[in-house]
């Protein structure tokens, strides 16, 4: 449990047996971060902000779709920040936020370690103090930093798209087609949180919200904002990664014909000689040019290279090769 108060003047670090008393002070903006949560941190939700059971189940169980519900008295938000794996992996992973927003207070909820929580309490350092002493500002803050997560990880995924491109000309095999799979994973896995993210922020920036005073609002209309350019660039990547797919299978098609084409000249040829050479092993009295000619053997092999010179000349006028 992490405690911090945000004021026109300072911010404060409490221990949580201070939690009651910051509450009943109405000064200022609080923020309750726990992380779990844990039985205790239950406790609290339950008995010190008297949360409606379902936000309270909501909020220990993760796996929630990103939603806004509104409580007597108070907002219950949930939201997920992004996480890229390593620098060339297309991996990703969501960290699932709960946030019940109050008067003058937000409490946020979520399992382990959250990058995007830790870079809101570096903004709210940096805010000028008049703002951040207001619940709103903070909880704009904390939707802001899990909004843009998003974009570093679509400029990774971008740059990966571009590397497997490069590939697929010079080297396509299944491997690459593995990753492009894999690509389009992680942009659905994104997709499917956006979406609703996207609606709810729609209706939190439309409706008369009275925790939310319009200076601040507009604060959550440029949040909003973020959340459109982020679909549209995980749509732009969707499009270029079935056209990245398409390349694929039409390189892959190509190379196939190329094949097949080397393998059917290569079939004409020695089925041209098998037939001349076939004749030899008829069960004739005499063949011609005879074997005891002088000049049956290389009369033959020179037939024979003549052939083979006029069929692969055919095949150079219909451009096989």
């Amino acid at each position: 449990m992490k405690i911090s108060r945000y004021s026109s003047g300072e911010i404060s670090e409490h221990p949580p047996s201070a939690l009651q008393g910051l509450l009943a002070k109405k000064e200022g903006a609080l923020w309750l971060d726990l992380p779990g949560p844990a039985d205790e941190d239950v406790r609290v939700l339950r008995d010190i902000f008297n949360f409606h059971p379902l936000a309270i189940e909501d909020s220990t169980k993760q796996g929630q779709r990103p939603k806004i519900e509104e409580y007597e008295g108070y907002l219950f938000i949930t939201i997920h920040a992004v996480r890229g794996g390593s620098k060339r992996s297309t991996d990703v992973s969501l960290d699932e936020i709960d946030i019940f927003f109050g008067p003058g207070y937000v409490v946020t909820t979520h399992r382990g370690g959250v990058p995007a929580l830790d870079e809101a309490r570096a903004r709210l350092v940096r805010a000028p103090a008049a703002q951040r002493s207001g619940g709103d500002y903070v909880l704009y803050t904390i939707l802001d930093t899990t909004v843009d997560s998003y974009f570093p990880v679509i400029d990774a995924l971008d740059e990966a798209l571009d590397r497997l491109e490069d590939r697929l000309f010079a080297h396509p095999s299944a491997a690459t087609l593995d990753r492009l799979f894999a690509l389009k994973r992680s942009l659905l896995h994104m997709r499917r949180v956006v979406a609703p993210m996207r609606d709810f922020f729609n209706v939190l920036t439309r409706r008369d919200i009275p925790l939310v005073s319009p200076q601040t609002l507009t604060y959550f209309r440029d949040v909003y904002d973020h959340l459109l350019r982020i679909t549209d660039l995980i749509d732009t990547h969707r499009d270029l990664l079935t056209g990245a797919m398409d390349i694929y299978l039409s390189v892959t098609s190509n190379r196939l014909n190329e094949v097949v084409r080397r393998l059917t000249m290569i079939t004409a040829v020695f089925a041209l000689l098998a037939v001349i050479t076939g004749v030899y092993g008829m069960n004739f009295a005499r063949a011609y040019p005879s074997f005891e000619w002088r000049y049956g053997f290389p009369f033959t092999i020179g037939v024979m290279l003549v052939l083979v010179g006029a069929l692969l000349t055919l095949f150079r006028r219909m451009r096989w090769f």
